[in-house]
């Protein structure tokens, strides 16, 4: 018996050491301290990068508005009505302006067509290719500053409606 109370005296005292020997009040403040300060070393990384991610979107998006800008500027927009064309070659072979008008439909100028101009008379008749129809003088010049730049194509603007022209792609 009485080895059995020295055998719990000594437990309960070493159970009391093993308990007095965990970290100190001082030792726990500095985890949870250790702890706050990684917390917030975390959130301001997550904040700088969503700061970044921010300012990235709102670059891309002004990058987008602008291209969105340039081409509602250069947009060339045709009508059926429109008095103005742009003549971009004129041939005395009904045949060759033909293969012209081609060559403008498949770079992607559907609106090609010929005008025939000129007194049969005489014999002097021209076939001249021209792109249109455009609705303003403005949308005209776009045209052209554009086959311009793209091309080196000479070309000039043309009325639609000179009396003396008659289309011979109908």
């Amino acid at each position: 018996m009485k080895k059995l109370l020295v055998f719990l005296i000594t437990s309960s005292i070493a159970l009391g050491m093993m308990n007095a020997c965990g970290p100190s009040e001082e030792e726990i403040q500095r985890r949870k301290q250790a702890r706050q300060d990684s917390l917030e070393r975390v959130r301001q990384q997550r904040l700088a990068q969503m700061k970044q991610d921010s300012i990235e979107q709102a670059r891309q998006d002004s990058i987008e508005a602008a291209k969105k800008r340039k081409r509602e500027r250069n947009r060339i927009t045709f009508d059926s009505d429109g008095a103005f064309a742009v003549q971009v070659e004129s041939w005395r072979s009904k045949d060759k302006a033909k293969k012209q008008v081609q060559k403008w439909v498949e770079r992607g100028y559907e609106n090609a067509y010929t005008v025939k101009f000129g007194n049969e008379e005489t014999g002097d008749v021209w076939f001249r290719v021209r792109l249109g129809h455009l609705p303003s003088k403005k949308m005209a010049k776009k045209l052209q500053d554009k086959i311009q730049r793209k091309y080196s194509e000479p070309s000039w603007i043309s009325l639609t409606t000179d009396g003396t022209s008659k289309n011979t792609t109908d």
